[in-house]
């Protein structure tokens, strides 16, 4: 079974090598956590991250589709959304944010508050989401009603943010990527970079300060309502490998359709209830354990469910057929 799944695994490389590690374009309304993937890790009161009618856009950005989220200050949810392990190289996010207002929003100090990050789920008895890498800051800016953005790329020692030389006004659109070094556990933010296949040559800001070890795995994208964060709408999150997977243009729409496809499969890659939620009508579902045994094969309906109630906790790799399109997402059962 190790060779099939050998097989599978390359097949799956070469279906994804152009493509995004995950696209959200928020195709739905009301609590974020327990849609398309998205769980809550944190805060006391679950279903405070939430999705509302509403888009945010930017020059040259392929043009937004479904909602927009927001979180606050006030609240406490944190929330998070898995995609395929990386394990070297750099990787990517891209979103774009809007700052309501300054109400809540850290001072203009070196440090700021953080609402966007990487992270690694741990494995073991307790499983649990750790090790945050390459985290957006935001603070008041030097005008009024104004933000600041900055970058850190891990904790530990005396890791403190970068921040940009330009400050933002309110209720403006800016586009944010991020690129995160796994080699030099360095991570670098592009503020109102220009969409396209070209990388620009020189960040907005770069920030090596926290002395953690880079992680061995990163294979989650997390959303943040810190004490100090402020208010912001969030909307057309992506994460890949290339910085044109998180910056694409109109033209590069057809690699986007594809990552739609595959974060409409599963929905709850992090497994609670012992059933598998779909988003779409999926053929010759498989799931397979990371050794390369099948243990569940189906062929399901949108919104419908496998049980895998019988299956250990630990993580496995789910396969299938999504609008005449192979897609596969690793799940974590807990």
């Amino acid at each position: 079974m190790k060779k099939i799944f050998t097989v599978l695994g390359v097949v799956a490389v070469a279906a994804f090598a152009n493509a995004q590690l995950m696209y959200e374009p928020f195709n739905f309304t009301g609590s974020v956590a327990g849609q398309n993937g998205w769980a809550t890790h944190s805060g006391s009161t679950p279903g405070q991250v939430t999705a509302a009618t509403g888009n945010l856009s930017f020059t040259g950005l392929a043009a937004s589709t479904g909602n927009s989220t927001s979180v606050s200050s006030s609240n406490t949810e944190d929330i998070n959304k898995g995609f395929t392990a990386q394990t070297s190289g750099t990787i990517y996010y891209s979103a774009l944010v809007s700052a309501q207002n300054t109400t809540g929003t850290a001072a203009n100090t070196a440090t700021g508050d953080y609402f966007l990050h990487f992270g690694t789920y741990s494995t073991g008895t307790n499983p649990q989401l750790s090790l945050f890498q390459a985290r957006v800051y935001v603070r008041k800016g030097v005008g009024t009603d104004t933000v600041n953005f900055g970058i850190l790329n891990n904790s530990g020692g005396t890791a403190a943010p970068t921040f940009v030389a330009t400050d933002f006004p309110i209720n403006q659109t800016v586009f944010l990527v991020v690129k995160y070094d796994m080699a030099t556990n360095t991570a670098s933010l592009f503020v109102n970079s220009t969409p396209g296949s070209t990388e620009p040559t020189t960040a907005s800001a770069t920030n090596s300060t926290g002395t953690t070890v880079a992680p061995a795995v990163i294979d989650y994208f997390c959303i943040r309502q810190g004490g100090s964060t402020g208010n912001f709408q969030i909307d057309e999150i992506r994460v890949g490998t290339t910085y044109a997977q998180v910056a694409p243009t109109s033209a590069s729409l057809a690699v986007s359709d594809l990552n739609k496809t595959k974060s409409n499969f599963v929905k709850n890659t992090f497994v609670k209830n012992d059933e598998i939620t779909f988003g779409a009508d999926a053929k010759d579902v498989k799931v397979y354990t990371l050794t390369g045994q099948l243990v569940k094969t189906a062929s399901v309906k949108a919104n419908g469910t496998l049980n895998i109630a019988d299956l250990a906790e630990g993580n496995y790799m789910v396969t299938g057929t999504v609008n005449n399109q192979a897609v596969s997402q690793k799940i974590l059962k807990n």
